[in-house]
């Protein structure tokens, strides 16, 4: 049986709750005044109980809360609990996070309660923060098996470090025994950030005592205060007060380049900061090591190629027949349940592994060493066109005046660009007809490539249609000539021009 108490012994009951609770409890008027709070709010904002009364709630809050705003001004009309969040600073000036509940009383009053829940959102930031770094750092680690090309490699690593650590200016130099070099620098705008990769500047290590320290501690370096950014991050100087740091970039022991990153912000860069930028630079180190080896070996095209080779697997043969092997065991139960459907699935089949069988055929040859150069390009345009046509569904037509065999490079150039050209449009354009057409003369050899998808601004190229650059590099080491034409909502024509003068 539960005991019956007096009303008075209720009441001292209440009363002990309310002052010894570790949660802030007042009591508000109907204009938002404190009539009673407990003890836990007094020592919270240092002040005797006495002194609070009167005051509004409101003004502990912090401002702009539009919710605690609306709730503790319009105390009369809330006729259920209320609840909101809110910053409330404690006398320490410390900002502490809490959930504020309103209870309407029916005498007018309101019963305030507030919890304390800083952990729990301090918590939440760390896991966020961790969540973010392993972002960047999957993504530079991703960069490893996904491309061997020193600039996307650069910029992929600039564009990671500012999910590390905040900044306003990064620096990016690879080092060759006591010589350095500036290979890329990313300063935030006010809207946008500047990233530059052609600004390159050659430096002696031992004239930047910060290089020089870095390179012999093989360790992170932090200056809490410095007057402007190290000379070697910028070719002018800011003349911006802040704080600097700096981490090297190691692979098998070996230093291969810094980081030097800058913040306005004196005392920013904690050792926190500096280890994870560390354990960045590390990943960074193995993505740059590979670009540079590809870059002086010829050999790196072959491995370029197999990658290109497993993710075509990937993303085509091996989808395929997954969707195939779906439809195969849709098919076995629709003929038991639904035999309406069974020779849709079949169809569905078919055309699934005849798709993936036309995928490998051109991925050997491909592979094949005189696949490419001994093959008409007419026959091989076609193919890549009967791909793309069994893989997708889009109506692709290809049109040829005759058959040619190119000289081996001008050949694996038409073909390379025509796989890119149709690759984008599969990917980016939304197109529903895509028209090709091959003309030989004995003056020249033009491709036309034009589809009625969604087009783009050739002045501000998206992101997505970075393999454009690529077209325009194997043109250009051929001698041809590459036009794209493209409004948005208006299409994609793309006209590669070789001349054949000799």
């Amino acid at each position: 049986m539960t005991p019956n108490l007096h009303t008075s012994e209720m009441r001292d009951a209440q009363a002990t709750f309310f002052d010894l609770s570790l949660d802030l409890q007042l009591v508000l008027d109907d204009a938002g005044l404190i009539v009673l709070c407990n003890n836990a709010f007094a020592k919270m904002v240092n002040k005797p109980g006495q002194e609070l009364v009167g005051t509004p709630l409101i003004a502990y809050c912090d401002s702009g809360n539009a919710d605690a705003h609306n709730a503790l001004t319009r105390i009369p009309q809330n006729q259920y609990p209320t609840s909101f969040e809110c910053t409330i600073s404690h006398f320490d000036d410390t900002p502490h996070r809490y959930i504020i509940t309103l209870y309407p009383q029916p005498n007018g009053t309101c019963h305030v309660i507030g919890k304390d829940i800083t952990p729990y959102r301090e918590m939440e930031n760390r896991e966020s923060e961790r969540n973010i770094f392993a972002e960047a750092l999957l993504d530079t680690v991703l960069t490893i098996n996904t491309s061997l090309a020193l600039e996307q490699v650069l910029e992929r690593i600039l564009a990671n470090i500012g999910k590390v650590v905040d900044y306003d200016h990064v620096t990016i130099i690879l080092v060759n025994n006591q010589q350095a070099e500036v290979v890329g620098s990313l300063r935030k705008a006010p809207y946008h950030l500047d990233v530059t990769l052609d600004t390159h500047y050659m430096l002696r290590i031992p004239d930047h005592p910060s290089l020089a320290q870095m390179l012999v501690s093989q360790d992170y370096l932090i200056l809490p205060q410095v007057d402007e950014p190290p000379a070697w991050m910028t070719n002018h100087h800011s003349h911006r007060r802040g704080s600097f740091l700096g981490a090297p970039i190691i692979v098998d022991t070996h230093v291969i380049g810094f980081l030097g990153i800058f913040n306005t912000n004196s005392e920013f860069f904690t050792p926190l900061h500096a280890q994870q930028i560390i354990t960045f630079a590390n990943q960074a180190g193995i993505a740059l090591q590979n670009a540079r080896l590809y870059q002086q070996a010829q050999s790196a095209a072959i491995l370029r190629e197999r990658q290109r080779v497993a993710q075509e697997i990937h993303d085509s043969v091996n989808q395929e027949l997954f969707a195939a092997s779906t439809y195969a065991d849709l098919l076995a139960k629709a003929v038991k349940k639904k035999p309406e459907l069974v020779t849709k699935y079949a169809l569905d089949v078919g055309r699934l592994v005849r798709g993936a069988v036309e995928q490998m055929r051109m991925i050997l040859i491909e592979l094949h060493p005189d696949a490419l150069t001994n093959t008409g390009l007419d026959t091989l345009i076609k193919s890549l066109c009967d791909v793309l046509k069994k893989r997708v569904g889009l109506d692709v037509d290809f049109t040829a005046n005759d058959s040619v065999i190119l000289p081996e490079h001008d050949q694996v150039a038409f073909y390379r660009i025509t796989q890119e050209a149709l690759h984008n449009i599969e990917k980016h354009a939304q197109a529903s007809l895509v028209h090709i057409d091959l003309q030989a003369t004995p003056a020249a050899i033009q491709l036309t490539i034009t589809d009625d998808g969604i087009g783009f601004d050739r002045h501000h190229i998206p992101h997505m249609h970075f393999g454009i650059s690529g077209m325009h590099d194997r043109a250009s080491r051929i001698g041809a000539a590459l036009h794209i034409e493209s409004q948005p909502n208006k299409g994609t024509k793309i006209i590669l021009r070789k001349p054949l003068n000799e």
